[in-house]
């Protein structure tokens, strides 16, 4: 990506949000300043996480970020994913991950995070996804098509569970 792609939902509305799809390379020094500052607030302010956030995966040539910024305050981003590779036994079934869903507390309930689901899933059509869902959340994922496989863990001190899409075939 040389430049941050614009999705097709590319006017903010009550129902689709415009979302940001963009390589580390491609994000500027404000957006990176704004989704740590997000990823900060819920992941350790809000629900205490017991483990490093920044695990350099962030850097990836292949890692992608998408986001959605607040419609009044452009440098501030209300909701984002990161989409990586697996690099586990999963990886061959489920060649990408998405993980550091993400959505601030004010604006929870709007369908963002379910949006940009939509949004990374669309760029892969084929591929096999794979996660770790807060087991509270796992309805959302469940609603893009993810099951669950295994047991729940624990994670960074919060419930998870593993959960798979399978690559979609048209």
């Amino acid at each position: 990506m040389t430049e941050p792609a614009e999705s097709s939902r590319s006017s903010e509305t009550s129902t689709s949000p415009r979302i940001i799809r963009a390589s580390f390379d491609d994000l500027s020094p404000v957006d990176v300043y704004a989704i740590s500052a997000l990823r900060t607030d819920v992941f350790y302010l809000e629900q205490n996480c017991a483990e490093p956030e920044m695990d350099w995966r962030d850097l990836e040539p292949t890692a992608e970020h998408y986001f959605i910024r607040d419609a009044q305050d452009g440098n501030k981003i209300v909701a984002y994913l990161r989409v990586i590779d697996t690099k586990d036994e999963y990886a061959e079934r489920y060649p990408l991950t998405i993980g550091r869903v993400v959505v601030a507390a004010d604006r929870r309930g709007q369908s963002l995070s379910s949006a940009l689901l939509r949004e990374a899933l669309e760029q892969h059509p084929g591929v096999g996804f794979i996660l770790h869902a807060q087991t509270h959340a796992k309805g959302v994922y469940a609603k893009a098509g993810f099951h669950e496989v295994g047991e729940t863990f624990m994670e960074a001190g919060i419930e998870h569970i593993t959960m798979v899409r399978e690559a979609q075939v048209s």
